[in-house]
């Protein structure tokens, strides 16, 4: 059995056999320049892909912050329960109609009925699109909906043809605009699986504009909370958790290898950073040189990484390759004043098994705590306290109600912009919808009939 796992940017696990080895990058590229390891954010349009006469400004630097999200979240025991928590707590009570008023010195919301809106709304599905929209916003810190214009919208400029909403994933989408715009500013979205890329699938659509709402048959509704200095996209807020995300999911599977297979590291191996930067210097300059040339992208250096770790944790372990070798060229090359050192390093691991595993149970800790933290939901609300223990009944409540003044109306605002601007465009008036939340209420303000226990032993006597 041969197996990779990647556990960051710098640092793999290989699983050959009955040996488990640990791999790290380290150093330096010669150039004395660390920058394949930084992240950049605000030039991805320098990179746009070509579909049809349309440039797609890429969603990352190599078009994947999706997938990343994707994949580091999935397999995760904390974040996916997490994030469904999250919605759980904004869709509350489901969607109501509401409009603002003002008494004295207090605003709030006058829950109101429209039999002509609610009938729209049930006939776009409003409940599940809204689900939708809040696990989008969640994940993405965007929502697109596409906006279909009635057959007598093409006749009439009049804002009541705009007849349903129909959600999208913002997985599938990619802003875009057209080849020979000089402003280069979005202007259509491009839907289609983008793992694939196959141009043929792409569909391009106009995004929606609220001044001229019925100018297009159909046109994408994009509501986005923006992040600092980028023009295009909304970088996903859990994006910055991802790395220990990634943590907290590598321990488990260690763990197993330990407790199925009685395996111990037996391995540290170190990689110069210099050896990967010529590993895609080459694989770039094989990109360019195929008929034609293709797009050079960092999952073939990841790829290519896998490939050869595994067989180097083939050659290091079973007693089938005893008289075999790794040959490594040791460099050490002056950059300034700086001696770099070039080489691979490998180096046994004493076999304490209870320190290695109790080192890595506090690194889990660690990882599972910033999780948590960084997915920003209060634990007591997620039902996740230090060291497996619950929260009390007050802890929840305070959480609940910060939660409530804090992390709820921002979030309401993008998931619903897509129904409240249609509201207005096509019924007018100053009536919005929202999610209607209820104030929690410590027990012992409340009369003894209605307190939890007992509405709980009411229902299982019915």
């Amino acid at each position: 059995m041969h197996n990779v796992h990647r556990l960051n940017h710098k640092d793999y696990l290989s699983l050959s056999d009955n040996s488990l080895n640990y791999f790290e990058i380290t150093g330096r590229d010669a150039t004395n320049d660390d920058t394949a390891l930084v992240e950049t954010f605000s030039d991805w349009e320098d990179n746009a892909l070509d579909v049809g006469d349309f440039k797609v400004i890429p969603f990352g630097k190599d078009n994947d912050i999706p997938n990343q999200v994707q994949e580091a979240v999935f397999p995760n025991s904390l974040a996916p329960r997490i994030q469904n928590r999250k919605v759980e707590l904004l869709f509350e009570q489901g969607p109501y109609l509401y409009k603002h008023k003002v008494d004295g010195r207090k605003y709030f919301r006058e829950p109101v009925e429209d039999a002509r809106i609610q009938a729209w709304l049930e006939e776009n599905n409003v409940d599940e699109a809204l689900i939708h929209n809040c696990t989008e916003y969640f994940y993405q810190n965007e929502v697109f909906m596409k906006v279909f214009r009635e057959r007598s919208g093409r006749l009439s400029a009049n804002s009541s043809s705009l007849a349903t909403l129909e959600p999208l994933t913002g997985f599938d989408c990619r802003l875009a605009y057209k080849r020979n715009d000089k402003n280069k500013r979005p202007t259509h979205v491009v839907v289609g699986d983008w793992k694939k890329g196959d141009n043929k699938t792409m569909v391009v659509y106009p995004l929606f504009d609220p001044r001229e709402p019925t100018k297009h048959p159909v046109s994408i509704h994009r509501a986005k909370f923006g992040s600092y200095g980028m023009k295009d996209y909304a970088l996903p807020e859990i994006y910055g958790s991802l790395e220990w995300i990634r943590r907290s999911t590598s321990i488990p599977k260690i763990f197993k290898a330990l407790t199925e297979n009685s395996l111990n590291i037996k391995w540290h191996i170190q990689s110069p950073a210099k050896y990967w930067e010529d590993k895609r210097k080459i694989l770039m300059m094989n990109c360019k040189a195929q008929s034609p040339p293709i797009e050079y992208k960092e999952q073939m250096l990841e790829d290519l990484k896998k490939e050869i770790l595994d067989k180097l944790s083939q050659l290091l372990s079973g007693v089938e390759n005893v008289g075999k070798f790794w040959h490594n060229e040791y460099v050490v090359e002056l950059v300034g004043s700086n001696a770099m050192e070039h080489g691979w390093k490998i180096i046994p691991i004493e076999q304490k098994i209870q320190e290695y595993v109790k080192s890595q149970i506090e690194i889990s800790n660690k990882a599972d705590f910033a999780t948590v933290a960084g997915l920003g939901l209060h634990a007591a609300l997620g039902n996740v306290g230090a060291d497996g223990k619950s929260h009390t009944g007050g802890e929840q409540l305070y959480a609940l109600k910060i939660h409530q003044m804090t992390s709820v109306n921002l979030a309401e605002y993008y998931t619903c912009k897509a129904f409240n601007d249609l509201i207005r465009i096509k019924f007018g008036g100053e009536t919005k919808i929202g999610f209607y939340h209820l104030n929690p209420e410590r027990e012992q303000d409340i009369t003894e009939s209605s307190r939890t226990v007992n509405q709980s032993s009411s229902q299982n006597n019915l």
